[in-house]
């Protein structure tokens, strides 16, 4: 499954795409010939045909719902611009939600995701291809689960894979000559064992969690959450605590559920920007069940990296779904208004754009229609 909460915490540093099922062994690591570069649409700069030699290759995975993606870009592009001598930056689109429609139906939506960053992604720009090659034959092959993630190749050879935030550190010493392939693969090779044995008790209840929701065994599947609770690191109880949340609201009891997050909350767990989502934008809840939304979403707000339209959209929700439109509209309203002077300003690329504008503005007009009946 893709964790959704992934895509409400907007703080973390990596966005990661989990399955409950066991992973096959990585087929491919530093020091392997890279794979060859298969592409759905070059939207953004000029297409490779071969690797220049002694040149460097940063090919960035990356998607448009992965709030650390986005907020790399804007260093990836300055360090684009300063080793544009030395080094080629292309930002790989993978992972984009399709629903049960073909891959290539995301293209169009990234393409204008681009258009919109303008300078803000000031370096090559690709889409996965219909078969999504890139994100199976080079992420998935890696053992690379999370993005955003960098994998630098010279002379067709991988020399590294990793958080793009340890990039500057990497490409200095690869340029100066001192880079030790051999050792950053055995390296790489060890924290992915570590990796491994620490992740597998969690794939092992993500499997049993989401068999008993498949069979719609939802108290079953809470008690799985408070086992692994109880036995788990701080690392994973917070997903944890998230999913019980969420399998008590919507399947078992929404008092029992606010019960229980209220006092989990309490003891700062993370996963704030989580659960007010998961809550304003579900109708047929309570109106104090909303208002406990919106209060945690209003007080995300006072943290100077949250994008206020991302916060108010979901306070404009909660109030919409507790039949208060007029609070809803006011408030939809100043996320608009909010939005456009920051894209006016070039602060949070990516995070707020014309097309997250234009969809705040559709919302706001349906909420005047239901304000009116």
């Amino acid at each position: 499954m893709l964790l959704k909460t992934v895509r409400l915490v907007l703080f973390s540093i990596v966005c990661i795409q989990v399955s409950a099922a066991a992973q096959d062994r990585p087929t491919l690591s530093i020091g392997d010939k890279a794979p060859e570069l298969r592409y759905g649409k070059w939207l953004k700069g000029s297409p490779i045909k071969e690797y220049e030699k002694g040149r460097l290759y940063l090919f960035e995975f990356w998607a448009t719902w992965c709030g650390p993606c986005i907020a790399s870009m804007p260093h990836l592009s300055e360090f684009a611009r300063e080793r544009k001598h030395e080094a080629t930056v292309i930002a790989v689109n993978i992972w984009e939600e399709k629903g049960d429609k073909p891959y290539e139906n995301t293209w169009p939506k990234v393409t204008r995701f681009v258009q919109q960053m303008g300078n803000k992604m000031d370096f090559n720009v690709i889409t996965d291809s219909k078969d999504q090659f890139m994100g199976n034959s080079w992420m998935k092959a890696a053992g690379q689960e999370g993005i955003p993630c960098t994998i630098m190749v010279k002379d067709g050879t991988i020399l590294w894979m990793g958080h793009p935030v340890e990039l500057d550190s990497v490409v200095n010493v690869v340029l100066s000559g001192k880079y030790d392939v051999e050792a950053s693969k055995k390296a790489r090779e060890e924290k992915q064992r570590i990796s491994d044995s620490v992740s597998a008790p969690f794939r092992k209840v993500m499997g049993r969690y989401d068999a008993l929701v498949k069979e719609k065994q939802y108290q079953e599947a809470v008690n799985v959450m408070d086992s692994a609770i109880a036995g788990s690191s701080p690392e994973y109880a917070g997903t944890f605590g998230f999913l019980k949340f969420q399998a008590m609201l919507e399947h078992i009891s929404e008092d029992a559920a606010m019960e229980y997050v209220k006092k989990w909350q309490s003891t700062k767990p993370g996963y704030t920007g989580s659960v007010a989502g998961i809550i304003c934008s579900k109708p047929g809840y309570k109106k104090s069940t909303y208002e406990y939304g919106i209060q945690l979403m209003e007080g995300l707000l006072a943290n100077p990296q949250m994008p206020p339209p991302a916060a108010y959209k979901f306070i404009a929700m909660g109030y919409a779904n507790m039949g208060d439109y007029k609070q809803a509209i006011g408030t939809l309203e100043k996320s608009i208004k909010t939005g456009k002077e920051l894209l006016k300003e070039g602060k949070f690329a990516g995070f707020v754009t014309e097309d997250s504008i234009k969809e705040q503005e559709t919302q706001l007009a349906e909420y005047k229609k239901a304000l009116k009946k």
